[in-house]
Parts: structure tokens; C-alpha cells; sequence
């Protein structure tokens, strides 16, 4: 069987899903994804800042391929990834737009098991397979 046969049916299948639908489905592939390696660059990036949220987001820059951006102190951030971090994507097998709430929930998921008594609005402003130059997320604290 040939892999990207497959990851076509999962694409339709993700279609019809709805948007709440989707986000329980990408938290959990979210979280797994995540915990394979990128929350432990944000959890050393966390210690270095000290908790403090503002200097991670700035500290963020000094990630390969990232950018982070304070917009309003202690509570609005921007995380930007240059490039596609999606192995599935880069290797072709997935190209809806869809896919990419699975992002969105891994930030979700980064940034509670960091700052664990905050809550997360995080807003996918734009995205490599939407069309866009970058993937970019706003994340809001909710207070």
C-alpha cells in the first residue's frame, strides 16, 4: 500500500469534521507530536526566561527558523515559523490547510504545560499550506 493513498482518505475524513470536532482530534496528535522533541526546547527556553513569559517570547528568536514577538506585555505573543515544521507536510503527505489546527493545539498544549495556571487563546493568523510566506500564531493570555 503506498502511504500517500491513505493520507488522502485521512484529509476528506478531517474535512468533515467540524471545527470543535477537529480540535479534540488535533489535541491529542498535537500533544504527541510536541512531546517528541519540540516542548523540550520550549521547557529549556522557559527555565532560561525564568518563567517569564515576555522574555521567552523574545528569547524565542534565538530559535532556529523561529521568530517571537511581545505585542502587549504579559498577554498578547506572536510565535512565527519560517517554514513548515510538519513532517507529514514536508514529506507531501498531508496539504489541506486542515491539518494545520494540529499546530495550533500543540502550542495550546507548549504553553499550559509551561505555565500551567494560565490559560491560552492561541489564533492561527496564517499558515505555509493556507498560502501564507510563514506559519503564524497569536497567543493570548486569558485572564
Amino acid at each position: 500500500m503506498d502511504i500517500s493513498n491513505w493520507f488522502k482518505g485521512y484529509e476528506k475524513a478531517i474535512e468533515q469534521l467540524s471545527p470543535e470536532e477537529r480540535a479534540v482530534f488535533f489535541a491529542e496528535c498535537g500533544k504527541n507530536c510536541v512531546n517528541g522533541g519540540t516542548l523540550g526546547v520550549y521547557r529549556k527556553l522557559y527555565e532560561d526566561a525564568k518563567g517569564d513569559i515576555d522574555v521567552f517570547f523574545q528569547m524565542a528568536n534565538d530559535l532556529p527558523g523561529v521568530k517571537g514577538e511581545v505585542v502587549e506585555k504579559g498577554r498578547v505573543y506572536r510565535l512565527i515559523f519560517l517554514e513548515c515544521t510538519c513532517e507529514l507536510c514536508k514529506k507531501g503527505y498531508v496539504t489541506t490547510p486542515l491539518h494545520c489546527e494540529c499546530s495550533r493545539q500543540s502550542v495550546i498544549y507548549s504553553m499550559h504545560s509551561l505555565w500551567k495556571d494560565e490559560h491560552f487563546q492561541v489564533t492561527l493568523c496564517q499558515s505555509i499550506l493556507r498560502g501564507g510566506t510563514h506559519c503564524e500564531m497569536k497567543i493570548e493570555v486569558e485572564r
